[in-house]
């Protein structure tokens, strides 16, 4: 569908919909048992808390990964080993730097066209500290304009805060300028819609193949959306979207 008018930039999710950890991670491979195995806590119950101390991590940069480790080894009274607890960290943030080192030749070569017709390009990712202590490494970096981390602001998707930190980052462009392009995670296309942005745009590339969704959720996720595209290349003909 064409634009009622002209957008000058475009804002993405990261994890799954820029790179994909799962094209690195084990089917069966679950990162915070595998750290609970190193550190010898309780599988279970571990799991479980850092489970529920998700919305935490992606909103603080304090306490470190590294802190919050040695707390759970205390409250499970556990002595910390730091060779274990240095595997523990590597078992939990491996398969996002693998992502952020490694993304798809694709998506590379999408992005440095859009940058080659003008377009500012921005990130906005939930994510905690350790899983993007790998971003500066990453040949997607130097490709942005505008990055907001979660962990680093305060406040994540769906929030319009989280959103809007970009305007800042992009010297006053406004989001009314702007197109979103997400996997769907955490309510973020609703969420950008409320932040403001011109266009919301569903991105099925690896979510559609990962398996980590059923096909009648990302359907749901796709009518949240102005436009859905199957790759990124198809930013390449703003026709599409």
């Amino acid at each position: 569908m064409p634009h009622s008018e002209p957008l000058r930039a475009i804002a993405f999710d990261l994890f799954h919909t820029l790179v994909d950890p799962e094209d690195f991670r084990p089917k069966e491979f679950r990162r915070a048992r595998a750290a609970a195995e190193a550190l010898g806590l309780p599988v279970e119950e571990f799991d479980r808390s850092w489970t529920a101390d998700h919305p935490d991590r992606t909103t603080h940069l304090r306490p470190t990964i590294d802190e919050r480790l040695r707390a759970y080894c205390e409250r499970f009274g556990v002595a910390v080993d730091p060779i274990r607890l240095a595997d523990a960290i590597e078992r939990l943030e491996r398969h996002q730097a693998l992502a952020l080192r490694q993304p798809r030749a694709g998506t590379l070569d999408t992005l440095r066209s859009l940058r080659e017709r003008g377009w500012t390009l921005g990130v906005v990712s939930n994510c905690d500290a350790g899983e993007i202590r790998y971003w500066s490494e990453s040949p997607l970096a130097p490709l942005f304009d505008a990055v907001v981390f979660s962990c680093a602001i305060g406040y994540a998707k769906p929030s319009v805060e989280a959103y809007r930190a970009l305007v800042p980052r992009w010297g006053g462009l406004p989001l009314s300028a702007a197109a979103y392009v997400g996997d769907g995670s955490s309510d973020e296309l609703a969420g950008a819609r409320r932040a403001g942005f011109a266009r919301v745009i569903f991105q099925s590339e690896f979510v559609a193949r990962n398996g980590l969704r059923s096909a009648a959720a990302n359907e749901l996720l796709r009518q949240d959306a102005d436009a859905s595209i199957d790759g990124l290349a198809e930013l390449l003909d703003p026709t599409r979207w």
